[in-house]
Protein backbone atom coordinates (compact mmCIF):
# COMPACT_ATOMS: atom_id res chain seq x y z
CA UNK A 1 0.00 0.00 0.00
CA UNK A 2 1.34 3.61 -1.05
CA UNK A 3 0.63 6.72 1.30
CA UNK A 4 0.27 9.99 -0.77
CA UNK A 5 2.52 13.04 0.50
CA UNK A 6 0.67 15.62 1.79
CA UNK A 7 1.51 18.06 -1.87
CA UNK A 8 0.23 14.90 -3.50
CA UNK A 9 -3.41 14.94 -1.32
CA UNK A 10 -3.35 18.90 -2.41
CA UNK A 11 -2.78 18.09 -6.18
CA UNK A 12 -5.05 14.96 -5.68
CA UNK A 13 -8.11 17.53 -4.63
CA UNK A 14 -7.10 19.25 -7.22
CA UNK A 15 -7.74 17.38 -9.74
CA UNK A 16 -10.61 15.91 -8.59
CA UNK A 17 -12.16 19.59 -8.13
CA UNK A 18 -11.76 20.30 -11.78
CA UNK A 19 -13.17 16.52 -12.93
CA UNK A 20 -16.36 17.57 -11.15
CA UNK A 21 -16.96 20.39 -12.92
CA UNK A 22 -15.62 23.36 -11.32
CA UNK A 23 -12.53 23.77 -13.09
CA UNK A 24 -9.89 26.16 -11.48
CA UNK A 25 -7.80 28.50 -12.92
CA UNK A 26 -5.32 26.59 -15.30
CA UNK A 27 -1.50 27.01 -13.22
CA UNK A 28 1.18 28.72 -15.07
CA UNK A 29 4.58 27.18 -13.74
CA UNK A 30 7.60 27.84 -15.65
CA UNK A 31 5.87 28.65 -19.17
CA UNK A 32 7.87 28.95 -21.72
CA UNK A 33 10.23 26.43 -20.66
CA UNK A 34 10.08 24.06 -23.55
CA UNK A 35 12.11 25.27 -26.72
CA UNK A 36 10.06 23.94 -29.35
CA UNK A 37 13.27 24.37 -32.20
CA UNK A 38 15.67 22.73 -29.93
CA UNK A 39 13.09 19.68 -30.04
CA UNK A 40 12.41 19.55 -34.00
CA UNK A 41 16.35 19.63 -34.31
CA UNK A 42 16.17 16.13 -32.21
CA UNK A 43 13.35 15.40 -34.33
CA UNK A 44 15.21 16.02 -37.40
CA UNK A 45 18.37 14.12 -36.36
CA UNK A 46 16.13 10.90 -36.39
CA UNK A 47 14.58 11.39 -39.68
CA UNK A 48 17.84 12.04 -41.25
CA UNK A 49 18.65 8.47 -40.07
CA UNK A 50 16.21 6.99 -42.58
CA UNK A 51 13.74 4.14 -41.64
CA UNK A 52 14.73 3.04 -38.21
CA UNK A 53 12.69 -0.75 -37.82
CA UNK A 54 14.14 -2.56 -34.78
CA UNK A 55 16.73 -4.61 -34.83
CA UNK A 56 18.51 -2.73 -37.73
CA UNK A 57 21.62 -0.83 -38.15
CA UNK A 58 19.58 2.10 -38.03
CA UNK A 59 17.95 1.55 -35.14
CA UNK A 60 21.01 0.99 -33.08
CA UNK A 61 22.27 4.42 -34.25
CA UNK A 62 18.94 5.83 -33.09
CA UNK A 63 19.71 4.08 -29.54
CA UNK A 64 22.96 5.79 -29.41
CA UNK A 65 22.11 9.16 -30.14
CA UNK A 66 19.30 9.37 -27.70
CA UNK A 67 21.40 7.82 -24.88
CA UNK A 68 24.28 10.45 -26.05
CA UNK A 69 21.79 13.74 -25.61
CA UNK A 70 20.19 12.34 -22.55
CA UNK A 71 23.74 11.83 -21.04
CA UNK A 72 24.30 15.57 -22.34
CA UNK A 73 21.29 17.24 -20.70
CA UNK A 74 22.78 15.46 -17.31
CA UNK A 75 19.89 12.69 -16.89
CA UNK A 76 21.19 10.32 -14.39
CA UNK A 77 21.63 6.14 -15.55
CA UNK A 78 21.18 6.29 -18.88
CA UNK A 79 21.94 3.18 -20.27
CA UNK A 80 20.46 0.97 -23.27
CA UNK A 81 18.39 -2.22 -22.57
CA UNK A 82 19.13 -5.34 -24.08
CA UNK A 83 17.76 -7.33 -26.13
CA UNK A 84 14.85 -4.35 -27.26
CA UNK A 85 16.74 -1.12 -27.42
CA UNK A 86 14.99 0.61 -24.80
CA UNK A 87 17.14 4.32 -23.97
CA UNK A 88 16.39 4.32 -20.07
CA UNK A 89 17.49 7.35 -17.48
CA UNK A 90 16.06 8.97 -14.34
CA UNK A 91 15.93 12.94 -13.50
CA UNK A 92 15.77 12.51 -9.40
CA UNK A 93 12.95 13.95 -7.33
CA UNK A 94 12.60 14.19 -3.70
CA UNK A 95 9.64 11.95 -3.56
CA UNK A 96 10.09 8.11 -3.18
CA UNK A 97 8.03 7.24 -6.43
CA UNK A 98 8.25 7.81 -9.63
CA UNK A 99 6.37 8.62 -12.97
CA UNK A 100 7.30 6.96 -16.60
CA UNK A 101 7.48 9.32 -19.53
CA UNK A 102 7.97 7.80 -22.63
CA UNK A 103 7.86 6.97 -26.48
CA UNK A 104 8.77 4.73 -29.30
CA UNK A 105 12.16 5.38 -31.58
CA UNK A 106 11.10 2.46 -33.83
CA UNK A 107 9.65 2.74 -37.12
CA UNK A 108 7.27 0.21 -38.79
CA UNK A 109 9.22 -1.81 -41.37
CA UNK A 110 7.95 0.30 -44.88
CA UNK A 111 10.77 0.82 -47.34
CA UNK A 112 11.41 4.67 -47.03
CA UNK A 113 9.32 5.17 -44.02
CA UNK A 114 11.39 7.87 -41.92
CA UNK A 115 8.62 8.10 -39.28
CA UNK A 116 9.11 11.91 -38.97
CA UNK A 117 5.42 11.99 -36.47
CA UNK A 118 5.59 8.22 -35.76
CA UNK A 119 7.31 8.06 -33.87
CA UNK A 120 10.43 10.93 -33.72
CA UNK A 121 7.78 13.35 -32.65
CA UNK A 122 7.72 11.45 -28.96
CA UNK A 123 11.14 11.17 -28.59
CA UNK A 124 11.76 14.68 -29.35
CA UNK A 125 9.54 15.98 -26.89
CA UNK A 126 10.41 13.40 -24.42
CA UNK A 127 14.25 14.54 -24.86
CA UNK A 128 13.61 18.28 -24.83
CA UNK A 129 11.50 17.34 -21.61
CA UNK A 130 14.54 15.93 -20.36
CA UNK A 131 16.77 18.65 -20.75
CA UNK A 132 14.53 21.59 -18.98
CA UNK A 133 13.93 18.86 -15.93
CA UNK A 134 17.61 17.47 -15.48
CA UNK A 135 18.75 21.55 -15.41
CA UNK A 136 16.41 21.60 -12.32
CA UNK A 137 17.05 18.82 -10.75
CA UNK A 138 16.79 17.31 -8.33
CA UNK A 139 13.11 17.84 -8.64
CA UNK A 140 10.78 18.70 -6.08
CA UNK A 141 8.27 15.97 -6.62
CA UNK A 142 8.50 12.64 -7.95
CA UNK A 143 11.68 11.26 -9.70
CA UNK A 144 10.92 11.00 -13.46
CA UNK A 145 12.42 7.63 -15.29
CA UNK A 146 12.44 8.33 -18.73
CA UNK A 147 12.09 4.93 -21.43
CA UNK A 148 12.82 5.73 -25.19
CA UNK A 149 10.83 2.42 -26.56
CA UNK A 150 12.51 -0.27 -29.51
CA UNK A 151 10.22 -2.52 -31.03
CA UNK A 152 6.46 -0.83 -30.35
CA UNK A 153 5.98 -1.80 -34.04
CA UNK A 154 4.74 -5.52 -35.04
CA UNK A 155 6.98 -7.27 -37.49
CA UNK A 156 5.52 -7.68 -41.15
CA UNK A 157 2.45 -8.67 -41.03
CA UNK A 158 1.88 -10.18 -37.73
CA UNK A 159 -1.03 -9.14 -35.54
CA UNK A 160 0.25 -5.96 -33.23
CA UNK A 161 -2.04 -7.38 -30.42
CA UNK A 162 0.48 -9.97 -30.62
CA UNK A 163 3.52 -8.72 -31.83
CA UNK A 164 3.58 -5.12 -31.16
CA UNK A 165 4.75 -3.23 -27.48
CA UNK A 166 7.98 -5.68 -27.75
CA UNK A 167 10.40 -2.92 -26.01
CA UNK A 168 7.48 -2.04 -23.69
CA UNK A 169 6.37 -5.04 -21.81
CA UNK A 170 10.18 -5.63 -21.93
CA UNK A 171 10.56 -2.51 -19.82
CA UNK A 172 7.80 -3.44 -16.90
CA UNK A 173 9.16 -6.93 -16.88
CA UNK A 174 12.64 -5.84 -15.96
CA UNK A 175 10.94 -3.06 -13.53
CA UNK A 176 9.21 -6.00 -11.78
CA UNK A 177 12.73 -6.81 -10.18
CA UNK A 178 14.20 -3.25 -10.96
CA UNK A 179 16.76 -4.61 -13.78
CA UNK A 180 18.49 -3.33 -16.48
CA UNK A 181 18.00 0.27 -15.20
CA UNK A 182 14.38 0.28 -14.90
CA UNK A 183 12.53 1.76 -11.80
CA UNK A 184 11.16 -0.79 -8.98
CA UNK A 185 7.63 -1.32 -10.58
CA UNK A 186 5.14 -0.73 -6.87
CA UNK A 187 7.45 3.02 -7.08
CA UNK A 188 5.65 3.99 -10.32
CA UNK A 189 3.14 6.29 -10.05
CA UNK A 190 2.19 7.28 -13.14
CA UNK A 191 2.72 6.30 -16.81
CA UNK A 192 2.43 9.22 -19.41
CA UNK A 193 3.25 8.05 -23.48
CA UNK A 194 4.07 10.49 -26.10
CA UNK A 195 2.71 8.81 -29.54
CA UNK A 196 2.29 10.98 -32.87
CA UNK A 197 2.22 14.38 -30.97
CA UNK A 198 4.21 16.21 -34.27
CA UNK A 199 0.84 16.45 -36.85
CA UNK A 200 0.75 20.30 -38.03
CA UNK A 201 -3.45 19.78 -37.36
CA UNK A 202 -2.57 17.88 -33.97
CA UNK A 203 -5.75 16.60 -32.07
CA UNK A 204 -5.38 14.63 -28.85
CA UNK A 205 -8.61 13.34 -27.63
CA UNK A 206 -8.50 10.98 -24.66
CA UNK A 207 -7.90 7.58 -25.34
CA UNK A 208 -10.07 5.07 -24.20
CA UNK A 209 -7.40 3.12 -22.63
CA UNK A 210 -5.92 5.91 -20.87
CA UNK A 211 -6.59 7.02 -17.40
CA UNK A 212 -9.33 9.83 -17.17
CA UNK A 213 -8.16 12.08 -14.38
CA UNK A 214 -4.69 12.06 -15.72
CA UNK A 215 -5.61 12.97 -18.89
CA UNK A 216 -8.27 15.58 -17.44
CA UNK A 217 -4.86 16.94 -15.57
CA UNK A 218 -3.05 17.25 -18.47
CA UNK A 219 -5.25 18.64 -20.80
CA UNK A 220 -6.09 21.73 -17.90
CA UNK A 221 -2.48 22.36 -18.37
CA UNK A 222 -2.33 23.24 -21.65
CA UNK A 223 -0.63 26.45 -22.60
CA UNK A 224 -3.75 28.95 -23.47
CA UNK A 225 -4.09 29.13 -27.53
CA UNK A 226 -2.40 25.94 -28.15
CA UNK A 227 -4.72 23.68 -26.89
CA UNK A 228 -4.56 19.97 -28.79
CA UNK A 229 -6.78 18.72 -26.03
CA UNK A 230 -10.13 17.56 -25.83
CA UNK A 231 -13.04 15.02 -26.68
CA UNK A 232 -12.74 11.40 -27.11
CA UNK A 233 -11.47 8.95 -29.29
CA UNK A 234 -11.75 4.70 -29.16
CA UNK A 235 -8.91 1.99 -27.99
CA UNK A 236 -5.89 2.29 -29.22
CA UNK A 237 -2.85 -0.41 -28.65
CA UNK A 238 0.04 1.45 -27.83
CA UNK A 239 3.12 1.01 -25.31
CA UNK A 240 1.01 2.21 -22.39
CA UNK A 241 -0.90 -0.94 -22.01
CA UNK A 242 1.68 -2.90 -20.12
CA UNK A 243 1.57 -0.15 -17.48
CA UNK A 244 -1.78 -0.58 -17.46
CA UNK A 245 -2.26 -4.17 -17.20
CA UNK A 246 0.18 -3.99 -14.45
CA UNK A 247 -2.10 -1.63 -12.40
CA UNK A 248 0.09 1.31 -13.15
CA UNK A 249 -2.10 4.81 -14.48
CA UNK A 250 -1.70 5.33 -17.47
CA UNK A 251 -2.18 7.77 -20.57
CA UNK A 252 -1.14 7.98 -24.14
CA UNK A 253 -1.19 11.36 -25.61
CA UNK A 254 -2.07 10.46 -29.96
CA UNK A 255 -3.13 12.14 -32.64
CA UNK A 256 -4.18 8.70 -34.61
CA UNK A 257 -5.81 10.89 -37.48
CA UNK A 258 -2.85 11.46 -39.24
CA UNK A 259 -3.53 12.79 -42.64
CA UNK A 260 -7.01 12.79 -44.06
CA UNK A 261 -9.80 10.80 -42.04
CA UNK A 262 -10.48 8.15 -41.21
CA UNK A 263 -8.43 7.33 -38.65
CA UNK A 264 -5.58 6.87 -38.20
CA UNK A 265 -5.23 8.99 -41.38
CA UNK A 266 -3.54 8.56 -44.68
CA UNK A 267 -0.12 9.16 -44.27
CA UNK A 268 0.10 6.70 -41.36
CA UNK A 269 2.44 4.05 -42.01
CA UNK A 270 3.48 5.58 -45.23
CA UNK A 271 6.01 6.89 -47.16
CA UNK A 272 3.76 10.39 -46.36
CA UNK A 273 5.03 10.45 -42.74
CA UNK A 274 7.99 13.01 -43.39
CA UNK A 275 9.17 16.47 -42.50
CA UNK A 276 6.77 18.70 -44.09
CA UNK A 277 3.98 16.87 -41.79
CA UNK A 278 5.36 18.14 -38.53
CA UNK A 279 5.38 21.12 -37.02
CA UNK A 280 7.28 22.46 -33.77
CA UNK A 281 4.17 24.25 -32.21
CA UNK A 282 2.54 21.01 -31.68
CA UNK A 283 5.78 19.33 -30.22
CA UNK A 284 5.20 22.80 -28.03
CA UNK A 285 1.82 22.22 -27.29
CA UNK A 286 2.34 18.65 -25.75
CA UNK A 287 5.66 19.28 -24.07
CA UNK A 288 5.04 22.24 -22.28
CA UNK A 289 1.77 20.38 -20.83
CA UNK A 290 3.55 17.47 -19.55
CA UNK A 291 6.38 19.79 -17.93
CA UNK A 292 3.56 21.79 -16.09
CA UNK A 293 2.15 18.32 -14.95
CA UNK A 294 5.24 16.30 -13.99
CA UNK A 295 5.35 17.50 -10.11
CA UNK A 296 2.03 16.14 -9.52
CA UNK A 297 0.87 13.16 -12.36
CA UNK A 298 1.41 10.40 -9.98
CA UNK A 299 -1.21 12.07 -7.67
CA UNK A 300 -4.32 12.54 -9.67
CA UNK A 301 -5.72 9.12 -10.28
CA UNK A 302 -8.48 8.13 -7.78
CA UNK A 303 -6.63 4.84 -6.85
CA UNK A 304 -3.44 6.30 -6.68
CA UNK A 305 -3.66 5.98 -2.29
CA UNK A 306 -4.89 2.37 -2.26
CA UNK A 307 -3.04 0.42 -5.54
CA UNK A 308 -1.56 -2.61 -5.14
CA UNK A 309 0.88 -3.86 -7.56
CA UNK A 310 1.32 -7.23 -8.82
Amino acid sequence: MRRPTALALACLALALQACGGDEPERPDPGAGRFDAERAFADLEAQVAIGPRPAGSPASRETARLIAERLRAAGVKGVRIQRPYRNVVGTIPGSEGDGIVVGAHHDTKDVPGLVGANDGASGVAVVLEVARVLAAEAPLDGPSVHLALFDAEEARGEREFAADGTRGSRQYVEYARTSEQGAPVIGRIGAMILLDMVGDCDLQIPREANSDRDLYKWIAMHAVEGNDPFGGTTGAILDDHIPFVEAGIPAVDLIDFTYGPEPPPGEWWHTTEDTLDKVCPGSLEAVGEAVLRVLPAAGAVTGDSASRRYP
